[in-house]
């Protein structure tokens, strides 16, 4: 009886090893689709910078759950701490920090080489790593995506091997640790750019 179970569950992963084989290229082209978007936008001249950013905006926005981002920075204990409201405002505050920090970061991204590494699934997510050589020196990037309801997300990116949701962790860890929710909301209404 085991030696069957195990057979029809070796079965079922060697189906399913194609259906993952295309979700990454499908992943890994809709992160080159929006990057390619978006390298085209930093090109052009006499351009108001906030309708440039507006536009990358438009561009990455749809793919990248901010919500999901948020909640990741302060985990699953801190997360418990805020009410709704706070939950709420956390998120909305994050988001436009977010946004602020990518919009910023992606004028130095013109003119530059991007090279696209094949992705790679892990834990039913999907990786794709890319290579930016700017003047300065190459950044490695890696997006990590999962599936949604609403097509493929990305929750987290490492650059450099320096994850995103886990510096921002660190950050509000050590405001929660000695204040409440309400210090870590006034930290983030400093940077807020509404």
């Amino acid at each position: 009886m085991m030696k069957s179970v195990l057979i029809a569950l070796l079965c079922l992963l060697w189906l399913a090893f194609p259906v993952m084989a295309d979700q990454k290229d499908t992943v890994a082209n809709l992160l080159k689709e929006k990057t390619e978007a978006v390298l085209k936008v930093l090109e052009e001249k006499n351009v108001d910078e906030q309708v440039i950013k507006n536009r990358i905006m438009d561009i990455v926005g749809p793919i990248i759950d901010f919500k999901l981002m948020a909640k990741l920075t302060l985990g699953k204990t801190n997360w418990g701490k805020l009410n709704k409201s706070q939950q709420k405002e956390f998120v909305d505050l994050f988001v436009a920090r977010l946004e602020k920090s990518y919009s910023e970061r992606s004028s130095m991204y013109c003119c530059v080489k991007v090279d696209y590494k094949p992705a790679f699934v892990r834990r039913n997510k999907i990786y794709v790593p890319i290579l930016v050589e700017t003047n300065d020196k190459p950044l490695e990037m890696l997006y990590k995506f999962y599936s949604s309801s609403d097509g493929w997300k990305v929750y987290d990116v490492e650059v450099n091997g320096l994850s995103l949701v886990k510096s921002y962790q660190g950050q509000f860890s050590e405001v929660l640790k000695t204040g409440t929710a309400e210090d870590l909301l006034t930290e983030l209404k400093k940077t807020d750019v509404k």
